[in-house]
């Protein structure tokens, strides 16, 4: 990235609201539903939808790609991820834990496929759904790419779960999911790109969860940023970053470029503007004012606060998070 202006500049634009576009809709497919393929990430310029089948929810899915039911251009597997469940386990000498079926439910599957939203700042384009799949964000051939997500475990005992009973010792397990990474694959199966989340290990660090992709275009170069949820090791509180990474077509690369700190993340409605701030502490504040300095509302800070529109509705707004020594402020329409 060229200068600290257009790293400002990137993370505000993915937070600009969408606008609406053209997109065919057909009835839905599968079970799974479907989501809009804007007309501008296909090569032949025509809009897509991509299609869930969970038809095999343990091992893998299947995502199609079409201009209707009859008219499927693709068709890929996406690999399942078991999702985080809590579980027991049991000893009878307190050394060697097994789990413990008895008490054990199964676990739930989900794809490990990720959608983002995409932002072509340069065009002022900002389409209206998330997209799933594309033909030309990251490469320039016909066949289409997908973003899919490297999830481990980490299983942790909790203080003081532990019971005996007929000389077996039970201890129940927290299941905490973990990002590692995520790769960029292609319809075949190809791997094209793995990007590593940077500093996990060293820092004592994990991604427990990325809540939110953005893909932008800005001043020609192609960003994606994520909102993670951060764990530590030694005592498991959370906090939020925002990941920054380059994506090199030409190359089918992703390079992890820098992360800052993201306390806050705001939505809004028709009707609010909400927002969410982690490890809230005594004496910050969220406000929310218009473009003309107008103030909306004030609330002390917390994990969960919703301001009522004005009537009017539209236009930007300011979101600012302030304390002592803390300053983040999020624009939102």
């Amino acid at each position: 990235m060229r200068n600290s202006t257009l790293t400002v500049m990137a993370l505000l634009a993915l937070y600009m609201p969408a606008r609406s576009q053209n997109v065919i809709m057909t009835d839905r497919m599968s079970s799974g539903g479907f989501e809009p393929i804007p007309k501008e990430l296909a090569n032949d310029g025509v809009a897509y939808m991509a299609v869930y089948d969970f038809h095999d929810k343990r091992t893998q899915s299947e995502l199609m790609v079409a201009r209707s039911q009859s008219d499927v251009k693709a068709s890929v597997n996406i690999s399942n991820s078991e999702t985080a469940c809590n579980y027991w386990q049991k000893s009878a000498n307190g050394t060697d834990w097994q789990f413990d079926f008895s008490d054990n439910s199964d676990s739930g599957y989900e794809p490990t496929l990720l959608s983002f939203e995409y932002r072509d700042v340069d065009n002022s384009y900002y389409p209206t759904s998330k997209v799933m799949i594309s033909q030309n964000l990251f490469n320039s051939d016909d066949k289409w790419e997908y973003i899919v997500a490297d999830v481990d475990f980490l299983d942790t005992p909790d203080p003081g779960s532990e019971s005996t009973k007929d000389d077996i010792t039970y201890r129940h397990i927290t299941r905490i999911k973990v990002i590692k990474g995520f790769k960029i694959m292609n319809q075949d199966g190809t791997e094209l790109a793995y990007c590593k989340m940077p500093d996990s290990e060293q820092h004592g660090q994990f991604t427990m969860e990325i809540t939110g992709y953005y893909i932008a275009r800005i001043d020609g170069m192609l960003y994606m940023s994520t909102l993670e949820k951060i764990g530590r090791r030694d005592d498991y509180r959370t906090e939020y970053h925002c990941g920054m990474y380059l994506i090199n077509p030409k190359t089918s690369s992703v390079q992890a470029i820098g992360r800052v700190s993201a306390r806050m993340s705001v939505s809004s409605t028709d009707q609010t503007i909400n927002v969410m701030v982690s490890d809230a502490k005594a004496g910050e504040k969220v406000s929310v004012t218009g473009m003309d300095g107008r103030l909306i509302g004030t609330a002390q800070a917390s994990e969960s606060l919703s301001f009522p529109r004005p009537d009017s509705g539209s236009g930007i707004y300011n979101i600012t998070l302030q304390g002592a020594g803390t300053k983040e402020t999020i624009k939102v329409k």
